[in-house]
């Protein structure tokens, strides 16, 4: 049945994306610029794999998290443990938690303690104006831990006075509510924003409660601009099954993440110059038993001080950006130990444009040295080529680097032990792809593999032993995706749009003498994601069906539906997650949840 259902939907892909197209209005896409820290261009420029989803997708969606934004994107793989954005790991192609990066506006949102906190974004959807997501080698952009990829979520500004308020009921108690005014005064112009969400859970000691409280202003300066923002996000849930083992029915954790960034943005002849302070602040108490905390549990507090300046200048023959980077990661551990570590790095790339810029080349490196690591260059290569208005082919290749988590390094309890003595992952990833492009469609497809070599997972030779990390010596990940959307809002009364997505991912590992992994064969295979949309009039229905085969579990398919009625400027809605009430884990220790009603209005002012 699954490889007819994967078939149906490649061979329909091509159909569905030529018919109806018509050259009524520019799509979204035309109006966005990608920024990445050096150079900008905009989206229809880069020759790179990204993928965007837009302020209208977050709208018509009506995702209560992050996560589930992201699991509309082709090669994007969540692996929650619950629902909501609780907690999750994010994949890219295969890749594992570790080994893709989150940014929030350009800002680093590294974890030295472990990747299982790299999902904990101060952060409401209401708040995300876009995510950006860029697959392949960006490590020559990020630097490290863009190993597979690298996900920039964009947030909202606003000009005018107002406020959004927002209130959500649903199933198991589930209480969501949302707060936010702007106030501009002038030149300054400022949002804050404050949410909360909480839920009884859906099975023994899976409740939770998460508040978000987040700022951002700018202030015009001559030529330039000064911008401010932070957040801070308070996570407590009931974490049954989360880690280790299924029978571990009473673990509980608590997580406060908090940031801040300073950033100028200033023109300098032909120079645009922005340099920028951050620092990231995480605190993580986890409990292996919820009522006896005493029992064993474990304090971890980080702290990620980074301090950057980065700089573009146009020249005749394309665009030169050239950054540096110097960060301190600190760690203050119950289990782990006390711990810190030095990063510098230096960022330079240029764009060259040939052929009445119908051809783009940019090279670029990162020139990296960690404290506890060494100094490593990162060298990487982007292609494009402008065949006609419509269609672009495009290639990169790349050289990427992760380094090991203290909790890879030093972690220990009764079923695991670290490995102080781990090397840095690395890889190089290469992708060759089109993009088709009309005022109403946009396709894009690539092939891609990353080569892996001493990429880390955690082994044990026997059921009997510890769970330790080591570094194995090959992994290869190869595969092709497709994707496509038609936006029909200006040419069909009834169907708002569709998007289409098929992704194809084979892992294969060698060198590997454990009889037991981790985190090996839990990728993807195929993933299929269908979204259409429809309205009438003020009436919205969005649907969207993802199918996922996983290597090490059973393949399974979900729908879910919302469905809106909008009055002016304001908004009543229901939505419905897993209609069909599908039995299925995303990893292989937490059942998800079945069918799950909730509805909510929302207010502008």
């Amino acid at each position: 049945m699954k490889n007819i259902l994967i078939l149906c939907i490649i061979a329909i892909l091509p159909i569905f994306l030529k018919g109806q197209a018509q050259d009524s209005f520019a799509l979204i896409y035309d109006e966005i610029v990608i920024a990445e820290n050096r150079i900008d261009l905009p989206f229809n420029d880069n020759s790179r794999n990204i993928e965007i989803v837009t302020k209208d997708q977050i709208q018509i969606l009506k995702a209560s998290s992050i996560n589930e934004l992201l699991q509309v994107v082709s090669g994007v793989d969540i692996r929650q443990r619950g629902i909501q954005g609780v907690q999750g790991d994010i994949s890219i192609r295969g890749g594992t938690f570790e080994q893709t990066l989150i940014l929030i506006n350009g800002i680093k949102m590294i974890d030295p303690q472990t990747g299982h906190h790299m999902l904990n974004i101060p952060l409401s959807v209401n708040d995300i104006e876009r995510i950006e997501v860029l697959k392949g080698p960006s490590s020559r952009i990020y630097g490290v831990n863009a190993f597979a990829g690298a996900v920039n979520i964009v947030t909202k500004t606003r000009d005018e006075i107002g406020a959004d308020l927002a209130i959500e009921f649903g199933e198991n108690a589930l209480i969501n509510a949302n707060a936010s005014i702007s106030l501009p005064v002038g030149d300054y112009k400022q949002t804050l924003s404050l949410s909360r969400q909480s839920s009884d859970g859906y099975r023994f000691n899976s409740d939770y409660t998460i508040q978000n409280a987040f700022y951002q202003s700018s202030l015009t300066i001559g030529n330039g601009d000064l911008k401010l923002f932070g957040g801070y996000v308070d996570r407590k849930f009931g974490a049954n099954g989360f880690y280790g083992n299924e029978s571990f029915i009473d673990q509980y954790e608590e997580v406060k993440t908090g940031f801040v960034s300073l950033q100028l943005t200033q023109k300098a002849g032909a120079w645009k110059i922005t340099p920028r302070l951050s620092w990231r602040n995480n605190k993580d108490n986890w409990q292996f038993r919820r009522l006896d905390p005493e029992f064993f549990q474990n304090f971890h507090t980080s702290n990620v001080y980074n301090a950057e300046i980065n700089s573009s200048m146009t020249h005749n023959l394309g665009v030169l950006g050239v950054g540096i980077e110097y960060a301190v990661f600190d760690l203050k551990s119950s289990n782990l130990q006390d711990h810190d570590r030095t990063q510098s790095s230096v960022h330079i790339e240029n764009r060259f444009l040939f052929l009445d810029e119908k051809l783009d080349v940019t090279p670029g490196l990162l020139l990296m040295n960690i404290s506890d690591f060494g100094t490593e260059v990162f060298p990487g290569l982007d292609i494009g080529y402008q065949i006609n208005n419509q269609v672009k082919l495009f290639a990169n290749m790349g050289w990427t680097t992760r380094i090991p988590t203290y909790t890879d390094l030093y972690y220990i309890d009764s079923g695991n032990i670290g490995n102080p003595n781990l090397q840095e992952e690395k890889a190089f990833s290469s992708e060759l792809g089109l993009k088709y492009k009309t005022q109403n469609i946009y396709i894009q497809s690539s092939i891609f593999s990353r080569n892996a070599t001493d990429q880390i997972d955690w082994f044990r030779l026997t059921d009997m032993d510890k769970w330790m990390p080591d570094n194995f010596s090959k992994a290869t990940y190869a595969g092709f995706e497709v994707s496509g959307q038609i936006d029909y809002s200006k040419t069909m009364n009834l169907l708002n749009a569709l998007r289409l997505s098929y992704t194809y991912l084979n892992a294969r590992f060698e060198d590997n003498e454990f009889a037991f992994s981790r985190n090996q064969l839990e990728n993807l295979r195929h993933q299929i994601v269908f979204n259409p949309s429809f309205n009438l009039g003020p009436v919205v229905l969005s649907t969207v069906l993802k199918y996922n085969d996983r290597v090490s579990l059973d393949d399974y398919m979900t729908i879910d539906a919302n469905f809106s009625y909008k009055i002016l400027k304001h908004e009543v809605y229901v939505r419905a997650s897993n209609i069909t009430d599908e039995i299925y884990k995303e990893t292989n220790l937490v059942e998800m949840p079945g069918r799950w009603i909730s509805g909510g209005v929302k207010v502008r002012l």
